[in-house]
């Protein structure tokens, strides 16, 4: 039987729906995966092509995997077709269905909550065999106007048994801005792929130890009693086994990135046998996120010497207070600082998470978040997000008690498109301005923010660290990430273009404007 695996992110990469397509696949079922950057509701031609498709391919279910900026897409795609394909069910996965279940399945008939591999199978066994998939695990439904809820599958502990996914997908087709629905190919990986097909990402491990209150592990740690919070790890020769065909089959990547809440969280041994590995077998620069509070420097020094290169890590607020009172985070600005100078210490190109735009911040909380990054080893690249509440979420329950008007904001609410105005604008020149002149500015600020000279050296400061630090300091990182070559970096280059300048141009865009009723 045929299954249609649909994506609808502006990319392709898209590595829960891969694991997924890998899975039916591995289990005997004709696992198609087609990508919809491009989807418009209003495009007749286009929508067309994807009714031919559908017709040429007949599927047995059509799945279709989001997150909440999608929903208003897939809704209107999924209702579109029902009306043309009747007898086919459509099941919804990913985390916005997981965090609101009620809401997908207006246009939906099913959906399947949390990790999706066993669930999925069981589906495409049951539609194969014309059986009743009402009883599946996982599965949430409507019956007689009630939403039906089944019991949750445990996690999977052994992620050997989830099979590997290829870089550009087996069976994955794109419709291209003409309309027109293709096998991908390199080209058209490369043109929707973030880095160019420059980069593989790859998952060692699932699980996050923490549950902040802003993230949509909170509402997953619920659905499962808190056992998602436990690291789940593949094995240092199954992950192993899959870098090196990846690489081999794919000479054109030259990262890899590990998507694993926190690498590092592995112990010690386990750490230093990876590196040992991975060195003498992978051999390609890598890159980790990673929870301060976890940075050790006698694991960093292993992973530094494995190939390590690049690190994203979490500050989120330079406020100890909003991180524990308000992110209920367990990582302080002390952390924070801490495992940054280990990455300096080694030479290591570091990206900082910031969150701006938190309604219980106040202007002390906000002027602690520049310090931090005031007080950062050079160089890094902040990078900032708006706080987007999602349903299911501690904060998100927060916030409603007192701010109604923003219930349905993350819907169609950009992160990186963060509100514009003067402690966020100081906030992203902390990070590549001197200390000399951050301090001067923000007593300035302090004195009197109307003032000439706190304006003068804000539009200063602006246009400096715009025109030049900015992208002067993105550059040093990418030399940092290839050891200190400018022929690499220059090499690797094109690979950042498209990701950095989207998010480099989103300081300068018009914030959306939203409904809003108080």
């Amino acid at each position: 039987m045929n299954v249609l695996l649909v994506s609808l992110q502006k990319n392709v990469d898209v590595s829960g729906l891969k694991f997924l397509h890998y899975y039916l696949l591995h289990n005997g079922h004709n696992s198609l995966l087609l990508f919809l950057p491009n989807f418009d509701k209003n495009d007749s031609h286009a929508f067309n092509n994807i009714i031919k498709f559908i017709d040429n391919e007949k599927p047995g279910f059509i799945g279709i995997s989001l997150m909440s900026l999608e929903y208003s897409n897939a809704a209107a795609l999924t209702d579109s077709l029902k009306n043309r394909f009747s007898s086919i069910p459509f099941i919804w996965g990913g985390i916005h269905p997981t965090i609101e279940p009620d809401m997908c399945l207006v246009s939906a008939d099913y959906v399947c909550l949390g990790e999706g591999e066993k669930s999925i199978l069981d589906f495409a066994d049951a539609v194969s065999t014309n059986s009743d998939p009402k009883g599946i695990n996982n599965l949430c439904y409507m019956e007689n106007d009630r939403l039906r809820k089944n019991p949750m599958y445990p996690l999977i502990e052994n992620l050997d048994d989830i099979p590997s996914y290829e870089h550009i997908p087996a069976n994955s087709f794109l419709q291209g801005k003409d309309g027109l629905i293709q096998k991908m190919n390199k080209k058209t990986f490369r043109t929707y792929n973030r880095f160019r097909g420059t980069i593989y990402d790859a998952v060692s491990s699932r699980g996050c130890p923490f549950k902040c209150t802003f993230c949509c592990n909170n509402s997953l740690a619920d659905l499962y009693d808190n056992k998602s919070r436990m690291i789940r790890r593949r094995s240092i020769e199954y992950l192993i086994l899959e870098l090196e065909t990846a690489v081999n089959q794919y000479p054109e990547i030259e990262y890899i990135h590990f998507l694993d809440d926190c690498f590092s969280m592995a112990n010690k041994d386990h750490i230093k046998s990876f590196c040992n590995v991975y060195k003498e077998r992978v051999r390609k620069p890598f890159i980790t996120h990673e929870i301060p509070t976890n940075v050790n420097r006698e694991k960093v020094e292993y992973m530094k010497d494995a190939g390590l290169v690049w690190v994203e890590v979490g500050l989120q607020s330079g406020s100890d207070v909003v991180c524990k009172d308000i992110y209920k985070r367990g990582s302080y600005k002390a952390d924070y600082l801490n495992s940054m100078k280990i990455m300096r210490d080694n030479n290591i190109a570091v990206v900082c998470d910031v969150i701006l735009d938190n309604p219980y911040e106040k202007e002390e909380d906000k002027l602690e978040t520049l310090q931090a990054l005031v007080e950062t080893p050079r160089p890094f690249l902040p990078h900032f997000f708006s706080l987007n509440l999602y349903k299911g979420t501690e904060l998100h329950d927060m916030v409603m008690k007192e701010y109604p008007y923003r219930k349905d904001e993350y819907l169609d609410k950009d992160y990186y498109d963060y509100e514009k105005n003067v402690i966020n604008d100081m906030t992203r020149m902390a990070g590549f301005l001197g200390q000399e002149y951050m301090i001067k500015m923000v007593s300035l600020y302090r004195t009197n923010p109307y003032g000439k000279k706190f304006k003068t050296m804000l539009f200063f400061g602006k246009l400096l660290s715009i025109v030049i630090i900015e992208p002067y300091t993105y550059f040093q990182l990418i030399k940092i990430s290839q050891h200190g070559s400018t022929l690499k970096s220059l090499k690797v280059l094109p690979g950042y273009f498209k990701e950095g300048f989207k998010r480099y141009f989103k300081q300068f865009a018009s914030r959306k404007k939203r409904k809003t009723k108080r």
